[in-house]
């Protein structure tokens, strides 16, 4: 069964900010335990497309839970702060 959080990220972004956020989504994710997969868009233009068309932003990395636009990084931060990313992820 494929999981329920994909995480959409570029493995060749020149921002090191991108870079740091990207890092830290997969941190709390693990921290939290919550299963996710990684899709590169950099190497998957059809991701990259769905993404897109589905959040309507360019920005990475983009959270998506069954298919559907959660968030970016700084909505997962914030719901980790709360101690609410299971709630905010809607699992």
């Amino acid at each position: 069964m494929p999981a329920r959080v994909i995480v959409y990220y570029s493995s060749v972004s020149g921002s090191m900010p991108v870079k740091k956020a990207q890092t830290r989504v997969q941190d709390i994710l693990a921290a939290r335990k919550v299963e996710f997969e990684l899709v590169d868009v950099a190497a998957d233009e059809d991701a990259k497309d769905f993404m897109q068309s589905k959040s309507d932003k360019n920005a990475l990395p983009q959270i998506f839970v069954d298919g559907e636009f959660v968030g970016l990084h700084a909505e997962l931060e914030e719901a980790n702060e709360d101690g609410k990313v299971a709630e905010w992820l809607g699992l």
